[in-house]
């Protein structure tokens, strides 16, 4: 990391030890797969959450907006976009940012009422945060903005099949420990961000038990849910990051990040020593992407996501060097993906105890990011993503930088703290 000169960096560089020593004791658990209104607290039947820092619906645009307008209408609020949007400003249907309740998005980010999530836990705690289900590999997907009658049709799926199964397998196993499937994870070729192949198997092959003890539909149906794609644990991964994450919350004078999100506005940052203020800032910038045939940058559309928070705990961008076979999937190459991971230790305030880098000699991932650091030497976290194109639907994977501006503001309101 950066060498500090300021006045206040003992006190800063204390507060940080603090707050990686809270992370790395933590050990988030998977305790159930409910319906959000049933689990998470101030879900109310007319409130439906999405990606980024809380904005009012009427700046949202574009694929999130479209998002959110199909969710009211999934939910019985409206019979087309027109019913949609009048709900939406009538105050029949209200909007909010996923973390301000707790949880967290990926892409869009849209969660309502009725919708299945994972519920992740620490242990010492209590705390929890959630995440809606994968939504499997199909083109109309409500996260990447597109409601037809096949959106309808999956996510009635996920609600009244893959959840209650979900569900009552993790609760006869006795709920789930996530830290060691991300250890070793991690050792095969995944950074739990843009690549879960190794982590999805392990989870199933960890479930096996439970499942064959499990109904013969209950067995069918999830036996057809994991095999159906290798994206699954993002969002136990994106869970159990928020869990850990939020163990580094409130130090006075932490100079940590807690949490990074964005919508199709904007990108915003929280650090331990500033609570839940938002420093905000433009969107991300991409340095390499890999499009499906057909499409070009200009196609590209920001619709939200908050999957960043694995970033924030060390996976991800930040772990590249862990998940070289991304390289045919987001651009770039094996010697590039490295050496980023290399340069985000100059930003981060340490190494994971606990979660390591084969490739690096089996060096503890860079963990946590210090605004102070990313202030002085200009270095922005390395965020890997999915890329959503314009008119929704994915349309590629890519790396991309964060702005700085967020980073700077923090760090000019810790450094006055």
């Amino acid at each position: 990391m950066a060498h500090m000169t300021t006045g206040r960096a003992l006190p800063t560089l204390n507060a940080n030890a603090e707050a990686l020593e809270r992370l790395f004791a933590c050990g988030p658990r998977l305790v159930s797969v409910s319906p959000a209104a049933d689990v998470i607290p101030g879900m109310e039947g007319n409130r439906i959450l999405t990606s980024g820092p809380d904005i009012p619906f009427a700046s949202y645009t574009g694929g999130q907006r479209d998002a959110l307008l199909g969710a009211a209408i999934y939910e019985g609020f409206a019979a087309d976009h027109a019913g949609a949007e009048k709900a939406f400003a009538t105050g029949e249907v209200v909007v909010s940012g996923c973390q301000r309740l707790g949880a967290v998005g990926s892409l869009a980010g849209v969660t309502t009422a009725s919708m299945p999530v994972v519920v992740v836990e620490d242990p010492q705690t209590g705390d929890r945060a959630f995440c809606t289900l994968y939504e499997g590999d199909a083109v109309d997907r409500l996260n990447y903005g597109v409601f037809s009658s096949a959106t309808r049709e999956n996510l009635d799926y996920l609600r009244d099949h893959v959840g209650p199964a979900l569900d009552r397998v993790v609760r006869r196993a006795g709920g789930v420990k996530l830290k060691p499937i991300i250890q070793r994870a991690l050792t095969m070729g995944d950074e739990l961000h843009s690549r879960n192949t190794a982590a999805t198997t392990l989870f199933t092959r960890q479930m096996l038990g439970a499942i064959t003890q499990a109904s013969t539909e209950d067995g069918q149906v999830l036996s057809e849910y994991f095999s159906s794609g290798d994206y699954f644990f993002l969002r136990l991964a994106m869970a159990a990051a928020k869990v850990m994450a939020n163990t580094m919350r409130g130090i006075p004078g932490c100079s940590i990040v807690t949490s990074m999100a964005f919508s199709c506005r904007e990108f915003g940052i929280q650090v331990s020593g500033a609570g839940d203020q938002w420093f905000r800032g433009p969107l991300p910038t991409f340095e390499a992407t890999k499009l499906n045939p057909g499409f070009s940058p200009s196609d590209i559309e920001f619709m939200g996501g908050e999957s960043t928070i694995t970033e924030v705990v060390g996976l991800g961008g930040v772990a590249q060097a862990a998940a070289l076979p991304l390289q045919r999937a987001s651009g770039g190459n094996a010697a590039v993906m490295i050496a980023r991971t290399e340069q985000m230790y100059r930003i981060c305030a340490a190494e994971h105890r606990d979660l390591r880098i084969p490739v690096l000699d089996y060096r503890g991932v860079p963990v946590g990011f210090d605004v102070r650091a990313i202030a002085e030497t200009g270095i922005t976290p390395v965020l890997d993503i999915g890329i959503a194109g314009v008119g929704g639907g994915q349309i590629g994977g890519g790396v991309a930088r964060a702005p700085i501006e967020p980073f700077l503001l923090a760090a000019e309101a810790i450094a006055n703290s």
